[in-house]
């Protein structure tokens, strides 16, 4: 692996200074059927990253025994627990955690960037999934899209540029699973559908690329302490030979018009998972898990989707 000469180390942002959250996720599985012999369920565990260090956390309820296990392709910690023999109609988990969101910006030169020499340590990272394609149509866009430019750190620019400048943010008009189609064809969609064409393109051209399922940490409303949050966000990273893992938020790009946002985040964003289609720990009846934004239960090996969650955090 060749040394690359003045390539500027990765340095902190000082236009902004760390933030520290406190949050609390709380989930009830409810309607658990009296017919139910075992109950499995599975939750994202907040991961530390190279943009958030994770303080503290506690499990502060939880029914019966439970266990912290990691998901192999992707690397995703879950709290899991299997249930079973006089189960109640609902069950309550209760995690607390103190997180601090970290400003680091990538120093994105292309000097620093090296053509990817073993595209097989990235398979995961480069090939189809479901909803997010890379085939004959995603690979000439693409192509059209960086022209001659051979250089991937410029190849990935171009495609978040094209991104945000042809697609509009509407939550009212997603596909609901995050998908490469409706993102060409419609031109709206949600952070999903925004962030499956970042990645669809990208990896056409040999970049590897992830989805990074978090939240967005709005602040609460003036005189209250704490805020509740529903519903998720998500970004893209993309992996450039000597730069790493880069984060990109093409979604916040089109729906605000936020600049800055290749090769940085937001504060407020915060990551609970990576990848899609997802095999759980230990591993789940039903299908892959789409994205895991959140807890998943099987009542008897099949899907159960009646849980109620609520997750509030307050910025300290």
């Amino acid at each position: 692996m060749p040394r690359i000469a003045e390539c500027p180390a990765p340095v902190v942002n000082t236009a902004s200074t760390a933030k520290w959250y406190e949050i609390d996720d709380t989930f009830t599985v409810t309607a658990i059927p009296n017919t139910c012999r075992e109950l499995n369920i599975w939750s994202p565990v907040i991961p530390a990253s190279p943009y958030q260090r994770v303080l503290d956390m506690a499990v502060a309820q939880a029914p019966g025994v439970w266990s912290v296990g990691r998901e192999t392709e992707h690397g995703n910690a879950m709290i899991h627990a299997r249930l079973s023999a006089g189960l109640p109609q609902e069950v309550t988990f209760r995690i607390r955690y103190l997180v601090e969101r970290i400003p680091v910006a990538h120093s994105l030169h292309t000097a620093c960037v090296r053509p990817l020499e073993t595209p097989a340590l990235f398979d995961r990272s480069l090939r189809a999934e479901q909803f997010v394609d890379v085939d004959d149509k995603t690979r000439i866009l693409a192509h059209k899209i960086v022209g001659a430019e051979t250089n991937m750190l410029n190849q990935a620019r171009q495609i978040y540029d094209y991104v945000v400048s042809t697609l509009t943010y509407d939550a009212a008009q997603q596909s609901w699973k995050g998908s490469t189609e409706h993102a060409l064809v419609c031109s709206v969609g949600n952070c999903n559908d925004i962030h499956a064409l970042f990645i669809s393109l990208c990896r056409s051209l040999g970049i590897p690329a992830r989805l990074v399922l978090g939240q967005a940490l709005e602040p609460p409303a003036p005189g209250q302490e704490s805020c509740e949050l529903c519903g998720y966000h998500c970004w893209s990273e993309f992996f450039a030979p000597g730069l790493g893992w880069v984060p990109v938020d093409a979604s916040c790009a089109c729906k605000y018009g936020t600049r800055g946002l290749f090769g940085n985040l937001e504060l407020n964003h915060i990551a609970w998972s990576v990848g899609r289609d997802i095999q759980l720990q230990p591993t789940q009846q039903g299908e892959p898990i789409l994205f895991f934004a959140g807890p998943y239960a099987e009542a008897d090996g099949r899907p159960h989707l009646k849980i109620r969650r609520s997750v509030r955090f307050t910025e300290i």
